[in-house]
């Protein structure tokens, strides 16, 4: 009788331990997934979505802008307004990337007023951010951008919005910093 308490034992630990083994493996193969939970911090934290090789470049952010079509408009007018330079060098690098769409959906008005140098430049600025988002920046609801202006963030659901532009999952990590695809070209107050 002992030694079929015993063997009850051994059974049960084993499969207990199966259990406790295949939880802790699943657990650490949806670790990327689960950040898709969290959009408020996913979004800024990149990092979470390395197994996404589509989205990983080994290039600097002006290079990986130049070689993708969808963002053929924003690279065009950062060589323009001479802002490829500066994306190309080392550091940390957050920009926000209107595809070529949300170009074009700009009115003939704001396109005309956005055309003009200064104006294309602070534009073009007021999507950039110096360095990474931080947690803090998320929680405060605002990212301070190059141009001087920050650009509110709000999170509904699992939808991020940056100004009411909507941002793409997952960021695309470069070596020099994070892209981020959005679908509206973001316009600083007074604009």
């Amino acid at each position: 009788m002992h030694k079929q308490n015993s063997l009850i034992s051994k059974n049960w630990l084993t499969k207990f331990a199966c259990f406790v083994g295949i939880a802790g493996v699943t657990t650490l193969i949806s670790v990327p997934v689960l950040a898709k939970f969290f959009p408020r911090y996913a979004l800024f934290q990149p990092s979470a979505y390395s197994n996404y090789p589509y989205r990983t470049s080994d290039n600097n952010i002006a290079s990986t802008l130049s070689g993708d079509t969808k963002f053929a408009n924003l690279a065009e007018e950062l060589k323009q307004a001479h802002l490829m330079e500066t994306l190309k060098k080392p550091g940390k690098f957050t920009i926000f990337a209107p595809t070529n769409t949300a170009f074009n959906a700009l009115s003939k008005d704001t396109f005309k007023r956005y055309s003009e140098s200064d104006n294309r430049l602070r534009v073009l600025k007021y999507h950039m951010v110096a360095g990474e988002v931080t947690k803090q920046d998320v929680d405060r609801g605002t990212i301070a951008t190059v141009e001087g202006t920050p650009v509110r963030v709000t999170v509904d659901q699992d939808t991020v919005k940056l100004n009411d532009a909507i941002a793409q999952h997952p960021s695309i990590v470069t070596k020099n910093g994070v892209i981020i695809e959005i679908d509206k070209v973001l316009l600083p107050s007074g604009f």
